[in-house]
């Protein structure tokens, strides 16, 4: 089991234009030959309502996309199938997703923690 906490910080608020994404983090991680990248369980809270979080496997087609600027959901869903004959190296991406029709700011304490499973 991997967990993955972030929080944006700082020391000001961060203005995202609209219909806009920000990445907030970004991790490397090995993924063995037939082992999956499943994000079994993530908690947000976003203090703007317009804001939803992704979170991205490059360079594959898995992505998650939670809506409503907070949650506590179990999505069990598969990032990442390494269906390939060697271990691959993967960026494991979380961002901030504006849906409003203009800019928005993210908080300084807005955060996430997600827990992740190689099986």
């Amino acid at each position: 089991m991997l967990q993955l906490n972030g929080i944006v910080g700082g020391n000001a608020s961060i203005a995202v234009g609209p219909r806009k994404t920000l990445l907030l983090q970004q991790i490397v991680i090995n993924v063995r030959k037939g082992q999956k990248l499943v994000l079994k369980d993530i908690s947000f809270l976003f203090n703007n309502d317009a804001f939803a979080i992704k979170v991205e496997a490059q360079p594959s087609p898995g992505t998650f996309i939670a809506r409503g600027g907070a949650g506590d959901l179990h999505p069990n869903k598969v990032l990442f199938n390494n269906n390939s004959g060697a271990e691959v190296r993967i960026f494991l991406l979380v961002s901030a997703v504006n849906r409003a029709r203009n800019t928005r700011s993210l908080s300084r304490s807005d955060s996430w923690h997600l827990n992740l499973r190689l099986r």
